[in-house]
């Protein structure tokens, strides 16, 4: 008896294990959220079809009736099977020129947002529902979520040749002689590279020491630099990458002189922490800074071709950037002449 009763809680154990991808599956289904009237909520991909690595473009765009807000939550940098290289919770995107006008009463309005993200491996795919607070114009908050977005990845391997050709047998190599000697030759080429890398480690750590007049100067440079570079126009499709990557180094230059960091080597998460902190810097300055840095790696790095309108923001984050830099490097040369004084002569001024 004691026997049986074992074996059937065992069979229990088991039924359960294997239903809970199941259970764990109906409760992703039950947390879509369908909206109240008067809301429809869109969502597309572009593209739908794409290689792996490809970067895509998934639309969110919200109508509503006049009076209402919708607040679209920042995702996490891993979505499932998706990598989120950009994000933009709207409620305009950063192609409009203008920002968003209240709608006029009994006009329904739009909250848009865009997500850019990329699958590092082939099938098919769902992109989650997203899940939004939407708030009525009487103040009541109801929850709400996207549809899901079906996408597909497919494999960068040539229909023609759709196999990977065997590989070759192993060669036969002799058994290698000498052997303590070219070990030693190999410690010392890695104590050589350990070396080399701790000193540009460290000069990259060290603030660039230049004087407030001296930087000045240089950041005269700089600006001309890039208002040559803006003044050109904007790139065709096949030179949107050099526009770009000009723009991104001029930019890091600026952020170099007005903040003395090294920014030149370093990524775009290196430089945001070495100005994480800095009292000359407020948040929106950083979340300008930070984004403006990303784009141009998406362009870079993703093969992202932005449109013209995002050209113009990206032209406008440089020249904010480049004020941003005016002012830190008035701020620090005032406070040098300031302490640079003697008490004499602070005395003489208050008199």
């Amino acid at each position: 008896m004691e026997k049986r009763l074992v074996f059937a809680v065992l069979l229990r154990i088991l039924w359960l294990i294997s239903a809970a991808p199941f259970a764990l599956g109906q409760g992703q289904d039950a947390g879509q959220l369908a909206p109240p009237p008067g809301v429809v909520i869109r969502i597309d991909a572009m593209p739908k079809i794409g290689m792996v690595g490809d970067l895509i473009r998934i639309d969110l765009d919200i109508m509503m009736p006049a009076g209402y807000t919708v607040e679209v939550p920042k995702l996490q940098a891993q979505v499932g099977d998706f990598a989120i290289i950009d994000f933009i919770p709207g409620p305009v995107l950063s192609e409009t020129v203008a920002p968003q006008k209240p709608a006029p009463s009994g006009v329904p309005q739009h909250h848009r947002a865009r997500i850019l993200a990329a699958v590092y491996k082939t099938g098919r795919f769902v992109f989650p529902p997203i899940l939004m607070k939407l708030k009525t114009a009487e103040g009541k908050e109801v929850d709400i979520s996207s549809p899901p977005v079906n996408i597909e990845i497919k494999s960068i391997l040539n229909d023609n040749d759709p196999a990977l050709k065997d590989l070759k047998k192993q060669a036969e190599m002799p058994e290698p002689r000498h052997w303590i000697l070219w070990a030693i030759l190999a410690l010392a080429a890695f104590i050589l590279g350990a070396i080399v890398w701790h000193c540009r480690q460290r000069r990259r750590r060290q603030p660039v020491s230049l004087s407030p007049a001296q930087a000045k100067d240089l950041l005269d440079l700089a600006e001309a630099d890039l208002r040559d570079l803006l003044a050109r126009g904007f790139p065709d499709n096949g030179m949107v990458k050099q526009f770009y990557v000009l723009l991104s180094d001029i930019i890091k230059r600026i952020l170099e002189l007005s903040h003395r960091i090294h920014a030149a080597e370093q990524t775009t998460s290196e430089i945001m922490d070495s100005l994480r902190g800095r009292p000359d810097l407020g948040s929106d300055a950083m979340e300008i800074t930070e984004s403006f840095l990303l784009r141009c790696d998406v362009v870079k790095f993703a093969k992202y071709v932005p449109s013209k309108t995002e050209h113009e923001a990206a032209a406008r984050d440089a020249l904010e950037i480049l004020a941003l830099a005016r002012k830190a490097v008035v701020s620090r040369q005032s406070t040098s002449h300031v302490a640079g004084r003697t008490p004499q002569a602070a005395n003489e001024k208050a008199t």
